[in-house]
Parts: structure tokens; sequence; C-alpha cells
């Protein structure tokens, strides 16, 4: 007897049988779209580091404050306008770079810019020894970019962070670790650290490791209820606090805005300190502005405007 299936019948089995994998997920189908990423410390859209394509990373938690007292209403396109009078004393901005580390290519080309830029350096960031090397060829500020828990539990501050449930010995010993991995720091700044950096004692914890290595803190005030400064300057320590995020928005153009406003601020009191990140829209700004902005402001390492 003649055991094959009509053609007929074939084709209703083949169907049957696409219908069954369609509704029970083709999980084993080579075409299966790969599950979103989980939240990590910051690594997104692109492959582990080392391994080709380089990571997008998530600079800072949202929703950064604006220090009080401290808003400039810039002049249209004031990051890129005229120049002072002759005869005038430049005042003086500091634009520290954070998250270095991550971006190869993008680190290596702001580290290349003609212009006195300060370096935060992640700890555990796979480039950060080979970048901060070169920093420290070129004659840059160099920070500890210290990994501080957020209020979010979503963002992870990434290896070598410091949590407040923490023993003050593990705080002491990580924050030695980080340092440990930036051996050409002379300060440190934080990353995140919307919770940590309101804990006073948490932050006198790690403010007194970094005064024994007669560092100095910048905050980068991720929360309007940040103790850092008041902490560090209580500890006897030279310290100073963001004024201007740059590149919150990843706009070429805002980010020009951003400068003008630092600009402003730099202005109306003398000096004024900015953060940015290794991204390709605020390379392109500094790139497109650096010269004139050089003509409206001394660009210094940080190191020249903390108190």
């Amino acid at each position: 007897m003649d055991h094959r299936l009509s053609p007929a019948a074939t084709a209703r089995f083949i169907l049957l049988l696409a219908i069954v994998l369609f509704l029970g997920g083709c999980r084993f189908l080579p075409w299966r779209s790969s599950p979103a990423p989980r939240p990590g410390h910051g690594l997104q859209d692109g492959k582990a580091a080392g391994h080709g394509e380089e990571p997008r990373i998530v600079f800072e938690e949202p929703d950064l404050p604006q220090p009080a007292g401290e808003v400039a209403t810039p002049a249209r396109n004031r990051a890129c306008g005229s120049p002072p009078p002759p005869g005038r004393r430049l005042p003086q901005v500091a634009i520290i770079i954070d998250d270095m580390g991550y971006h190869r290519r993008i680190g290596g080309q702001l580290l290349n810019l003609d212009m006195e830029l300060t370096f935060s350096f992640l700890p555990g960031a796979p480039f950060t020894p080979e970048l901060e090397e070169h920093a420290y060829q070129l004659g840059r500020d160099i920070l500890v970019h210290l990994p501080m828990e957020a209020k979010d539990p979503k963002w992870d501050p990434g290896p070598g962070k410091l949590l407040l449930s923490y023993s003050p010995e593990r705080l002491r010993t990580t924050v030695r670790k980080d340092l440990a991995a930036v051996p050409h720091a002379i300060g440190a700044n934080n990353h995140m650290g919307s919770r940590f950096t309101e804990d006073r004692r948490a932050m006198r914890t790690v403010l007194g490791e970094l005064k024994k290595r007669d560092f100095f803190f910048i905050d980068s005030y991720t929360t309007a209820a940040s103790t850092g400064m008041e902490e560090a300057a209580a500890l006897g320590m030279k310290t100073g606090r963001r004024n201007v995020f740059l590149d919150n928005v990843h706009s070429r153009d805002k980010i020009c805005n951003q400068i003008g406003q630092l600009i402003a601020l730099a202005e109306k009191r003398g000096w004024a300190i900015g953060i940015g990140h290794p991204n390709q829209a605020t390379l392109e700004a500094l790139t497109r502005c650096r010269k004139r902005l050089l003509r409206q402001v001394r660009v210094v390492g940080v190191h020249n405007l903390v108190r």
C-alpha cells in the first residue's frame, strides 16, 4: 500500500506546521529577533568594547538640576559670536569630558583637539588605560570619574561603583581601587550619584580617601541636594561644582547654545565649569566653535578653577 501523502495533504501538513511554530514563538528559528537589552551600566545598542563597534553610553541620570542663581541667557549664536574688545581680560572656562574610557575613537579625537580640555575617566572602562596615558602625555588635567549610586536602581553606575549599603571600609577599599585604575589623576568627580552624594557620611568617607592623595573634588551636581562640594570644603579640600551640562541633548546646535550659556555665565562672574561627554555631536560642536570660543574665553584645566 502506498503511504505517501497526496500533494494537497502535504501542503495542508506544511501549513499546519507553520501555524504551530508561529503560535509557539518560533523559538529556534535563526531569524528570531534578539531580546531588548536590560538596563545596565550604560552600554546600549553596540557591541562589547574591543569587538568592533563602539558602544553608546548613557552619560548621566536624566533630569539634571541647574545650579540655583547661575542661569545666564546667551545672545543668539553666542558660542560662535564676535570676539571681545581688544585688551579685555578673558573669563576662564573649564570643560570636563566625562565618561572617558568606553569610546576609543571619539575619545581619542577629543584628546587631540587643540584645546585645554579636562578628561574624567571611568575606572572600569576598557580603554581607560590607553586613553588616560594619552591624556597624560598631552599634559591634560585628568580626573577619576567615581561611579556613585543613583536614586533609580535601573541606573547602574558600573564597575567600581560606590553604594550606600557598603561599609565605610568597603567604600575606602573601592575608592582606592578606582584611583589605582587612573594613575595620573589629580582630582575626581562623581558619575551619577544622585542618591550617594546626598549622604554626608558616605561622602565624607570617600572624600577622606581623596584628601589623603591631595586630590580636589568637582561636584558633578546630579542632584540639587548634593553635599559633595560642601563636604569637600569642610575637609579643607579644593573643590568646585559643575555649572552647565553641555550635551543633555545630542545635537550640535543645541550643544553650541549650551556652550554659549557657559560663556555668558563666565563673563558674568569671571569663570565657569561645563561638563560634556564623548559623543559625536559634542565633538562636532567643539570642533566647529573652537577658534571663536577661544577668542571669547580662556579654556583652562579645571585645577585652575577649584578653590
